[in-house]
């Protein structure tokens, strides 16, 4: 039994007769009679009796014309499914990201995207790199977003941002009024920073053995936010991801954080878009990556 023997079966029933059925789809006579004998012979039973008045259906034939209208209602929903999920009206699109763009780089996109296009369910996971390298490769993610950069063969990378990474201190701090601050002397002031293991900190350790500066920090928080409240408490310094930073400079309609240029050298880290090599991109996944590309520093993308 095929699927076209099933659907014509169905034509010959609903429209009541051979010619009639094979008038509706468009076949010839003898090809209609072909399709049915093939599909009794496979059964080994007899769907329907030919009279004067048309087609007449056995009691298999009855049972059968049940199961053939339901398979051709889910053959039109999945082909409806299927055509939404190409123009987008329906979906999934699941992302993964570290903390940093996943708090401060995804929101809106994820806005905007949400606004285009309300049919397609959005999941986001908020992890560290290696999370999110798993689950790509477990296939339970579209796309990953992480600070670091991921070298395995299963995995395409590519860089979409260049974050910098910037000191903030006190509005009032002295280091506000000097007209040249390097890294060595942020790092003489009480040193708040990210836990071991962050992206944050990880480029920031570099940028300061590059600079033969040793970090001496007084607290480690593995939240950004708890970070600038305590920069904003004047309770130390701290070196933040630029995206951090943004708007939260004026707090209470004060300005209580204030970011200092540092002036041996800016902080930068390219940020990485991820996906796996073998996983086709849906509609929605394409729309998504069309959108990060217009609002974006996307690269070599």
């Amino acid at each position: 039994m095929t699927y076209d023997q099933l659907m014509t079966f169905l034509v010959v029933a609903d429209t009541g007769g051979f010619s009639a059925g094979a008038q509706s789809l468009g076949i010839s006579q003898p090809a209609v009679s072909m399709q049915m004998a093939l599909l009794e012979k496979s059964l080994g039973l007899r769907l329907m009796d030919r009279q004067a008045r048309g087609v007449v259906l056995t009691e298999a034939g009855e049972t059968l014309l049940q199961y053939a209208r339901r398979l051709a209602d889910l053959y039109a929903q999945a082909e409806h499914a299927i055509t939404d999920i190409r123009d987008v009206k329906q979906g999934r699109l699941t992302i993964g990201s570290s903390t940093t763009i996943g708090s401060y780089l995804l929101p809106g996109l994820l806005a905007t995207y949400r606004q285009a296009y309300p049919g397609v369910t959005l999941g986001v996971r908020i992890a560290n790199t290696a999370e999110v390298q798993q689950a790509l490769l477990d296939g339970i993610l579209h796309l990953g977003f992480t600070e670091g950069s991921i070298d395995h063969p299963e995995l395409a990378s590519r860089v979409f941002w260049q974050d910098q990474l910037v000191p903030i201190v006190p509005a009032d701090h002295p280091l506000t009024r000097r007209k040249r601050v390097t890294l060595a002397m942020v790092a003489q002031e009480p040193l708040i920073i990210r836990e071991p293991g962050s992206g944050t900190r990880e480029i920031l350790e570099q940028a300061a053995a590059k600079r033969g500066v040793k970090l001496a920090p007084i607290m480690e928080l593995a939240n950004t936010e708890a970070i600038k409240g305590l920069v904003a408490a004047g309770a130390g310094v701290a070196v933040i991801s630029a995206l951090a930073v943004g708007d939260a400079d004026a707090t209470g309609g004060s300005k209580k954080i204030v970011t200092v240029p540092l002036a041996d050298g800016d902080i930068e880290r390219p940020l990485h878009i991820l996906w796996l090599k073998t996983r086709h991109w849906s509609g929605p996944v394409e729309k998504f990556m069309t959108l990060l590309r217009a609002r974006t520093h996307v690269i070599d993308l």
